[in-house]
């Protein structure tokens, strides 16, 4: 019965895709999309996904979703609800912040002002600073920033995450740029030989945004929605942080990766050219028509033929333009697009270059980003979009002999692995969320839900016992480097199953180990012993937690956050002098940290 329902489903959805889409009505278009979501991998004879279900899946609470063909707007709607708890309808005027999808916006009033010459792009961007000046260090002596090579990410200004802030200790752009208070990042440096290489950079972003401030003396949220979001026509759109309180009914509330909305609801974050804007997917993709259409010499409203060109081409990164990424297709970039997340939503758009189609999708939840490229593939199957999809594989059956050699547990690195189980006649990964492996032929394994592959070898005994790992980071951008692996012993344990299992001296014993063999090694980086920190403290493992925390100090003792993250863990148990002493610690390395304080305050008043 289950076999027939399938086989139903598809050659119903096959009769819609056969249509032409010309002679579908807008409404058996919007059907055809919410029922043919498809996933990044294509397999021969798979049913597509039905919207509803997918959005359970993911614990997804609402949706906004735009579609372009011809440079309009031929359909937008909405999914789910704004606020999980509140359980208030997502409509046609709620705002979601977009992260990084930002930056095309700061791209596009950068360039506004390139053609009213108040900026030159080419120029040294402390020549064209007022507030602030871009300190000068040995790698600025090389090369000078301009603001082409921030907005391509190759201006060498630093690594800095995303951070979101709360509504009573919002930084300005300025005490961002200075890493004064509130401000939770260092200052602003280059620490990279400007024009060089590509290194994404929020705090490049910020650069710019007090740039346009000084250059128009306006407020960057001010110039943006007098230059572009009035003549857009945009009007569900703000860069004004934190939102108004008048704006508030209209803005979704974030949402985590287990379905319920964050306790402060909305984060905010700075600088807003990097990841503050909330908009909706019509809107949006106003945006996206106006550069499709300038690029094309059809529309002029904010910046000129060449300046799209230039914004929409790739630069020192083959797969970065200005404020967007650029997608090659067999050695022509035919597409544009983004994705951006801050805390509690996923935000992702695609267009093609130069035919006037796309499809914008914003999401209130921090697991938008898989669901974002399933409806995307939906919409490129069911509007025919060029080059787009990529080619179907055909799953190969294989024998029960071989099913049993590929499964185990494999090594990917000296702290992490992977297991193939079977089920019945099935084989699962339990890396991607258990998701189904598909032989496709001469030891290559496939799934459906992340880019890649697993490529099995023979041994000299003609069995399967060593692997090349080879799949994309999470967002689909880029394939990681391959990674051989081979199957772990049974009984062998690696340290992370050690400390799950409690026994925490042998754990630290073997951290110590890869520490003094490869000092480098990603499974004993700060950043990574942090979150395993954090991971023990929300599953109340506070011996493991306290355990990875202070040897986190051991291995970094000149990090401010290592000494914040282990006071954390101390007073999640009550250990309130332990928690002073190392807030304090935290604050002699770094006396911007304003969690710190407040933490301290709150501990001596309680």
């Amino acid at each position: 019965m289950y076999k027939k329902l399938i086989l139903f489903t598809i050659l119903l959805l096959s009769n819609l895709f056969g249509q032409s889409i010309c002679n579908m009505t807008v409404d058996q278009k919007i059907t055809s999309v919410e029922n043919g979501l498809l996933p990044v991998v294509l397999i021969a004879g798979e049913a597509p996904f039905k919207l509803e279900d997918r959005m359970k899946h993911y614990e997804i609470p609402g949706i906004s979703i735009a579609i372009i063909k011809d440079y309009k707007i031929v359909w937008s709607k909405q999914y789910g609800v704004m606020d999980s708890e509140l359980n208030n309808p997502v409509n046609d005027e709620t705002m979601f912040n977009v992260g990084s999808l930002s930056k095309g916006i700061a791209s596009l009033a950068v360039l506004s002002l390139v053609d009213e010459g108040k900026i030159d792009l080419q120029a040294n961007v402390n020549d064209q600073l007022i507030s602030w000046k871009v300190p000068e260090n040995e790698y600025t002596k090389q090369n000078k920033v301009n603001p082409l090579l921030l907005m391509n990410h190759s201006g060498g200004a630093m690594f800095s995450p995303g951070i979101g802030y709360l509504r009573d200790n919002f930084p300005t752009n300025l005490q961002i740029l200075m890493g004064e208070k509130p401000s939770q990042s260092k200052s602003v440096v280059i620490d990279k030989i400007p024009g060089t290489e590509y290194q994404y950079s929020n705090a490049g972003y910020s650069i710019l945004q007090q740039l346009i401030i000084d250059v128009t003396g306006a407020s960057y949220a001010e110039y943006v929605r007098e230059r572009i979001f009035k003549t857009l026509n945009m009007q569900n759109s703000t860069l004004n942080q934190p939102l108004a309180n008048h704006l508030i009914k209209n803005a979704a509330a974030g949402h985590r990766r287990n379905g319920l909305p964050f306790v402060e609801k909305r984060y905010y974050m700075q600088p807003s050219a990097a990841g503050g804007l909330w908009t909706n997917a019509s809107d949006y993709a106003k945006y996206i028509i106006e550069l499709q259409k300038s690029h094309l010499g059809k529309s002029n409203k904010i910046i000129s033929t060449k300046l799209a060109k230039e914004m929409l081409s790739s630069h020192v990164s083959k797969q970065y333009g200005l404020g967007v990424f650029m997608r090659e297709m067999f050695g022509d970039v035919n597409y544009f697009g983004h994705m951006g997340d801050n805390k509690g939503f996923f935000a992702g758009f695609v267009s093609h270059l130069t035919d006037g189609y796309g499809a914008v999708v914003l999401t209130n939840s921090q697991n938008g980003a898989q669901l974002i490229r399933e409806i995307t593939n939906g919409i490129a199957k069911i509007y025919d979009w060029k080059l787009y999809l990529p080619e179907e594989y055909k799953y190969v059956p294989i024998n029960e002999k071989m099913q049993n050699q590929v499964c185990g547990r494999y090594s990917i690195g000296s702290d992490a692995f992977f297991e193939i189980k079977r089920d019945q006649d099935k084989l699962l990964i339990d890396q991607f969320d258990n998701g189904q492996l598909y032989n496709v032929g001469n030891g290559k394994f496939v799934t459906k839900f992340r880019l890649g592959s697993l490529q099995f070898n023979k041994d000299i005994d003609n069995r399967y016992s060593t692997v090349i790992y080879h799949f994309a980071d999470e967002l689909g951008r880029f394939l990681n480097d391959p990674v051989n692996c081979t199957k772990i012993k049974p009984g062998t344990k690696i340290p992370i199953e050690l400390l799950d299992e409690g026994k925490i001296e042998e754990a630290i014993s073997l951290y110590r180990k890869i520490k003094n063999e490869n000092p480098d090694d990603y499974y004993i980086s700060e950043n990574r012993f942090n979150n395993l920190g954090y991971k023990y403290m929300g599953q109340k493992k506070y011996d493991q937690a306290l355990a990875i925390l202070k040897l986190n100090v051991e291995f970094y003792p000149e990090s401010s956050n290592v000494y914040d993250s282990l006071a954390e863990a101390y007073m999640n148990i009550g250990e309130v002098s332990l928690a002073i002493e190392f807030y304090n610690r935290s604050l002699e390395l770094n006396s911007n940290n304003t969690n710190a304080i407040r933490m301290i305050d709150k501990l001596h008043s309680d």
